[in-house]
């Protein structure tokens, strides 16, 4: 499994992943075993010449490619260089509907003339998630995906001011989700599920950056 977050606020968006992969397996005798396969797995990257961030959970492999190699695939053969994040959302979407046997969810995040958005896509939905669709008024907040069972009610009680939240903070936000789930899986009695490096991917107006990356920057 995975845990993911993203956290928009008036400054930037930051986007942050765990890296661990698990695996299941189905024995003759019906029994079914899950272990963790890698901690280095990648859930978080970049595309449009590293300009838009994507990070995803669910299925590890899309067509016997990981989801990042299907992403950079995807990059290459679809996405041109006057694209917008909104145009790169509804590609990919179109693109998941020859996949619907897989069950992996995208978060895409960029900027246009200055403006955030931030879309949740799968082969079932394709949403902006940073704008009120009655009002069309942007919003600032934060979101996680994965295996958020354990974390998800805590983090609704702290209830930040996303609207006066620095850049920083919010950065330091969206590791701290991740690191919240991957520690309290440490001591729970089940398996762990997430783990390994937390990336970490800033976007602002003028610049994407990676401030942790388990290969790039460790």
């Amino acid at each position: 499994m995975t845990i993911i977050s993203t956290v928009n606020v008036p400054e930037g968006i930051a986007m942050a992943a765990d890296s661990r992969t698990t695996r299941t397996i189905t024995r003759a005798d019906g029994k079914v075993d899950r272990y963790p396969l890698t901690d280095n797995a990648q859930k978080l990257v970049t595309i449009k010449n590293s300009t838009v961030g994507i990070s995803f959970c669910g299925d590890a492999f899309i067509d016997g490619k990981t989801v990042s190699d299907f992403i950079r695939i995807f990059d290459i053969n679809q996405v041109v260089a006057d694209d917008t994040v909104e145009e790169i959302a509804n590609k990919l979407y179109r693109k998941l509907q020859e996949y619907t046997s897989y069950s992996v969810t995208f978060i895409i995040c960029g900027y246009d003339n200055d403006e955030p958005f931030v879309y949740r896509v799968s082969s079932e939905l394709c949403v902006r998630t940073n704008i009120r669709e009655d009002s069309g008024e942007l919003v600032s907040g934060a979101s996680w995906d994965g295996d958020h069972a354990k974390i998800s009610a805590f983090l609704k009680q702290i209830g930040p001011d996303y609207w006066k939240m620095p850049l920083k903070d919010a950065i330091d936000y969206a590791e701290f989700i991740v690191e919240l789930t991957i520690k309290q899986q440490r001591f729970s009695d089940a398996l762990s599920t997430c783990g390994g490096p937390i990336d970490l991917l800033v976007i602002t107006k003028d610049y994407t950056k990676f401030l942790k990356h388990k290969i790039l920057n460790p």
